[in-house]
């Protein structure tokens, strides 16, 4: 039906498949520790790196997105460095989720005191070892966050993740 013509544009529009598309900053202090950011929704053992959503209505590109997240969640306006990652992820019966994951470089002590989180979205942050994850972070956000700590010190990358594992080429 979606090529048949017999749709105007609008509805072939809403009848296009969707995927949902967020943007992250992994950023780490001087010791390799992990910034990780506590909502105040979801699950409260759950923890998330700083982003989220790209306002791709609004003409918004997933790097700026990156910018807006960091600067909206922690009060620091830090330009992400380069692309480490782009994470696909999909569960039946939801959308498609698309991260893109940007190197938000290493803070330094008096970055971090500058720290200001919005009340109404965020309880906490911390620094965390990257391996104390476990217990904090959802397993495929874990898989992620190390990939791209992995990109980060070899300088590999973008990496195409699929639920934060390294995607396995087709070979026809």
């Amino acid at each position: 039906m979606e090529h048949s013509g017999a749709l105007d544009s609008a509805s072939h529009r809403a009848n296009r498949p969707k995927a949902l598309t967020a943007a992250s900053a992994v950023l780490t202090d001087s010791a390799g520790r992990v910034l990780l950011v506590q909502p105040t929704y979801g699950r409260a053992d759950r923890w998330h790196l700083p982003g989220g959503g790209v306002d791709s209505d609004l003409g918004e590109n997933p790097r700026a997105a990156a910018r807006r997240e960091v600067r909206e969640e922690l009060g620091l306006d830090l330009p992400p460095g380069r692309l480490l990652a782009v994470n696909w992820s999909h569960k039946p019966g939801r959308p498609a989720r698309v991260r893109f994951l940007y190197d938000g470089g290493v803070l330094d002590p008096a970055a971090l005191a500058r720290i200001r989180l919005p009340p109404a979205e965020l309880v906490r942050w911390r620094t965390v070892a990257p391996g104390d994850l476990r217990p904090l972070v959802a397993p495929s956000l874990r898989r992620q966050i190390r990939a791209c700590l992995g990109a980060r010190e070899s300088g590999a990358g973008p990496l195409e993740l699929h639920a934060g594992r390294p995607a396995v080429a087709d070979r026809a």
